[in-house]
């Protein structure tokens, strides 16, 4: 199936706007504002350039349990599914094409834990959320670093979104996820008062593997794993002026994992078969932020606040391994050799890979309404920001030979213990302003500017040594950018608007870019430093329109993104020891165009719809992008009684075919056919009922019809017969099930 949405999205956009004037007028609504586009609410039909935002209904109605759940049903935005070590998770976030740690990841405004291959981005519990807000453009005017292709923004729940003053509100959530038996118990509290006011949220859940669709041949490693976090949040109004915000966000994991996919034999240098594979991960993360609000009538604010942050995240992979050394290959006259060990020797080998984080920094912000005799109004934005993240990576693995009982830490041409890059801080200071500027009742436009600087320092001890024997120069990086941001925004008639944006991103060389320094002598290989590494730049353009009726709204976007100077390994030829070397550089320039468009509509007094196509393309040197997500459309069927106490959402999402007809996948066996995926339709359902004021239920049914399916950013580049491919497979059709019990 190929579903050429470039072709038909002006048809359904004329379609749309024809088909509001047969609509059901409803009574007016308050409109929903969002804070990301400019760091202060405004409504989100005045946003200048493309936002969506979830809301907490939404999360709750969809039972959403992980990032994925999260945006599955936000057009333009997608997340990849990566396999490391035996582990799944979810990787990249991809806004417009562009992702891979390019996207501002931000809790509650400030920035949280990056991440390392293998760990993935699930570091936030979605039962805390009461919004979820993306930024889709480059974003590095108002979030700094990473900002190339948008940003996502989480806000946590507030106690006055659950009660009014003087009130107790208390609620039991359990929920059951059938994919990877996920099951869910939280209770949450809260409570207002004249002026203190508190929340505390425990949510434990258990959860296996996820599974793949009946028609895999592969099966998913058994995995079995626990989870908790708590939540607390107290606010306090010192004065009328001045208010104090604390919040703490403790999450926990833990689990267990039968590597199975590792049992077997393989090898090289040495022949390997191994018997049994066992892997005990776990992690935690904790967050504190304390916030001082303030408001004063002051000719440099009106109000601001002041944030002091922290946060830990330490993360954790141990592997135990049995295993047969059945032989090793020599080099030969005629080439490599095997030559078999008799009997063979059996080996235990024991990993122990740990990735540590620690985020510390404030965030001043203030904010200025400028009213002029002529009308004129100005809404100012500045402040400034600076954080310190120290991040260490230590790898322990060891080989005990069981006949003998000696140990070896000189493994697969590695000694161990080692760091393959140095213990790294990275301090980022910034100072930005941002001003929307209402010329008049029809006109505004948006002029913002921020300026970065970064520095990113080293610290070598022995166990970075063990792996850059050759002492390799190391990066100290201290640079900075300024970007910018410009927009406006026309009122076309009473409720048709026009907008255009331009706007910068950039992403600074982190810890892994910088400094990565590996030697692996048995595959006769090396990884240099590059002191030239400069930071990757995004620019964006986007044209809009914008319009809205009695009964809904809707809105159509041209973007165009250019991205240059993409951090990639190349290889830089041989050593003079005859290694094979690689070295990160600023190598590749992207261009990404599209169109998007979203309605919502109310039909009638009970059943409304929402629709959304993005369409985007995406060149790389003059050649074709081949992996970023295919075309793809989301219509939504919403639907609730007229007591309110039944409502069912159902969607159906099309996805067009990937590229077809791709050169051959090279790797180091040679070349095969490239894998290409028809396109494919999902339905999914979702019911909620609430029996009374205290008690509601909720079911959701996902891939209805059983549909196998791949997401393509997950597999892109992979070639046909790749016998991994199971393992990146969605599931079938499965269901997921909760009721909450508030008092």
């Amino acid at each position: 199936m190929h579903i050429n949405i470039l072709n038909k999205i002006t048809f359904l956009s004329l379609i749309t706007i024809l088909f509001q004037g047969f609509l059901i007028a409803q009574e007016e609504v308050v409109e929903e504002t969002v804070v990301i586009s400019a760091k202060y609410p405004i409504p989100l039909s005045e946003v200048i350039g493309s936002v969506d935002s979830i809301s907490l209904k939404d999360i709750e109605s969809r039972q959403v349990s992980d990032l994925r759940d999260l945006l599955d049903n936000t057009i333009g935005v997608s997340v990849t599914k990566d396999v490391y070590a035996g582990r799944t998770f979810n990787n990249t976030i991809s806004i417009r094409g562009m992702g891979d740690k390019r996207v501002n990841l931000l809790i509650d405004g400030v920035r949280f834990g990056e991440t390392y291959n293998g760990y993935g981005r699930d570091l936030v519990d979605t039962e805390l959320l009461k919004r979820v807000e993306i930024l889709k453009g480059p974003s590095s005017a108002l979030y700094g670093s990473d900002g190339l292709a948008g940003a996502l923004l989480y806000i946590t729940k507030d106690p006055s979104d659950l009660v009014t003053d003087n009130s107790l509100y208390q609620s039991i959530t359990a929920g059951y996820d059938s994919d990877n038996e996920h099951s869910k118990l939280s209770y949450l509290a809260a409570n207002v008062g004249e002026r203190m006011e508190g929340l505390i949220q425990v949510t434990t859940r258990d959860l296996s593997e996820t599974e793949l669709h009946d028609d895999a041949i592969k099966k998913p490693n058994p995995f079995s794993g626990e989870q908790s976090s708590v939540f607390l949040k107290g606010k306090y109004l010192i004065s009328d002026n001045l208010g104090l915000t604390l919040t703490f966000d403790n999450q926990e994991w833990e689990g267990d994992i039968k590597l199975s996919s590792d049992l077997g034999t393989s090898g090289y240098p040495q022949m390997i078969s191994t018997t049994s594979a066992i892997g005990d991960d776990d992690g935690s993360r904790d967050r504190v932020t304390l916030s001082f609000d303030f408001s004063a009538q002051s000719g440099f604010y009106d109000n601001g606040s002041f944030s002091f942050y922290s946060q830990e995240t330490d993360q954790r992979q141990v592997t135990n391994i049995d295993k047969n050394i059945l032989g090793n290959f020599v080099n030969g006259a005629r080439g490599p050799q095997f030559v078999p060990n008799i009997p063979p020797t059996p080996i235990r080998e024991f990993k122990d890979y740990i990735f540590d984080q620690s985020i510390e920094g404030f965030a001043l912000q203030f904010f200025k309404s400028i009213k002029s005799k002529s009308g004129l109004t100005q809404n100012i934005v500045y402040g400034a920001e600076q954080e310190s993240i120290d991040v260490t990576r230590p790898r322990y693995r060891t080989e005990t030979n069981l006949l003998t009982q000696a140990v070896n830490s000189n493994i697969g041409g590695e000694l161990y213990p080692n760091k393959t890059f140095p213990d790294t801080e990275t301090v980022r200071t910034a100072f930005y302003v941002n001003n929307r500027i209402d010329i008049s009742d029809k006109t505004s436009i948006v002029i913002g500017a921020r300026h970065d600087s970064y520095e990113l320092n080293i610290s070598v001890d022995q166990l970075f040594k063990n792996v850059n024997p050759f002492g390799y120069s190391l990066v100290e990086q201290d640079d900075s950018k300024t970007s910018l941001k410009f927009g406006f925004i026309r009122d076309l008639a009473e409720d048709i608007s026009f907008f255009y944006q331009y706007a910068e991103g950039f992403r600074s060389p982190d810890f892994f870019n910088s400094n990565l320094s590996f030697t692996n002598f048995a595959f006769r290989y090396t990884i240099i430093p590059n002191p030239e590494l400069g930071p990757e730049e995004s620019e964006g353009h986007e044209f809009g329109l914008r319009g809205a009726t009695d009964n809904g709204s809707w809105s159509i976007a041209v973007y165009e993104n250019d991205y240059k100077d993409f951090i990639n390994s190349a290889s830089t030829g041989f050593t003079n020891t005859g290694l094979l070397s690689f070295e990160y550089q600023n190598l590749e320039s992207v261009n990404i165009k599209g169109v998007e468009f979203q309605s919502s509509f109310d039909v009638t007094e009970n059943l409304s719809t929402t629709f959304g196509v993005n369409s985007s393309s995406g060149k790389q040197k003059g050649a074709k992008l081949t992996n970023i997500d295919p075309d793809q459309a989301i219509l939504g069927l919403l639907w609730s009684s007229s007591s309110g106490k039944l409502t069912i959402d159902s969607y159906i999402k099309a996805t067009a075919e990937g590229p077809q007809g791709l050169p051959p996948a090279c790797g180091r066996s040679g070349c095969e056919k490239a894998l290409e995926l028809p396109g494919h339709v999902l339905l999914e359902s979702y019911l909620g009922y609430a029996a009374n004021d205290n008690l509601s239920f909720r079911l959701a049914v996902r891939n209805i019809t059983d549909e196998k399916y791949w997401n393509w950013t997950s597999v892109a580049g992979s070639n046909a017969s790749d016998s991994g491919l199971d393992y990146f497979l969605n599931p079938g059709r499965n269901y997921s099930l909760s009721f909450k019990l508030s008092f």
